[in-house]
């Protein structure tokens, strides 16, 4: 539920950094799926302050990297720009902390000479084919994140985080079988309302500066034209002269 938070701070950010215009209504939409996401995924729960404030700070630690990417991708005078020179120079850094956090916490070694994965020859190949299927499909994603980011926004990306979330709870209810409540199924239509209004938003966003944009040729047309004719006169003139 506290995760379901972070496209408030990624809008938060987009305002601080300039991306994105304060308006009402942007605001009002984000809400209203966020609201959706906790009322879809609200249960029972035990209350921890420790967990609490360790996933609110991440939550706004990732609106602050994905912000901060955007800043890295919009700016052409940046050699990093391009989102597979981005990827290029943040996965040793991002390997580093995850390498380090792992050694700390869940000493991967010492598992290891328990784990029937390491067994056998055949165990160890199956086992670095699938962390290889799924290195793969990370690094697929992490680039497809980056290219959106480069060609929309960040608080674009946040909303298709929320339709992902949408997905994994409808195939949890088909495949494994999970009840959800009727405040759960109400807050996965408030969700999806939410979606729709936001493309409804960007489509209407959209179009409107297009309309802006096909003005600009019909006064530069217009006035080619007229000076044309004025310069085609003054050389009708200058021959009767």
């Amino acid at each position: 539920m506290v995760k379901s938070s972070t496209p408030i701070w990624v809008l938060l950010f987009s305002f601080m950094f300039g991306f994105e215009k304060p308006r009402f209504l942007l605001v009002t939409i984000i809400v209203i799926m966020v609201t959706g996401v906790i009322l879809t995924v609200e249960g029972e729960t035990k209350f921890d302050g420790l967990g609490f404030s360790l996933v609110l700070i991440a939550s706004i630690i990732s609106g602050l990297r994905w912000s901060m990417t955007q800043l890295l991708l919009k700016h052409e005078n940046i050699g990093i720009s391009n989102p597979i020179a981005t990827l290029y120079y943040l996965s040793p850094v991002m390997f580093m902390t995850m390498m380090t956090l792992s050694l700390i916490f869940e000493h991967p070694f010492d598992q290891s000479q328990d784990s029937n994965h390491f067994d056998t020859f055949a165990h160890i190949i199956e086992l670095f084919g699938l962390m290889s299927i799924g290195g793969f499909l990370a690094f697929a994603m992490i680039l497809a994140e980056l290219y959106l980011i480069k060609s929309t926004n960040t608080v674009t990306l946040s909303v298709a985080g929320i339709s992902k979330e949408i997905v994994v709870i409808t195939l949890s209810v088909m495949i494994y079988g999970d009840v959800l409540t009727t405040k759960n199924v109400l807050g996965l239509i408030v969700s999806i309302i939410g979606i729709i209004a936001y493309n409804y938003y960007k489509i209407s966003k959209y179009n409107s500066k297009e309309r802006q944009y096909q003005i600009i040729p019909l006064h530069s047309s217009s006035s080619s034209s007229t000076n044309t004719s004025m310069s085609s006169n003054t050389a009708i003139r200058n021959l009767r002269d």
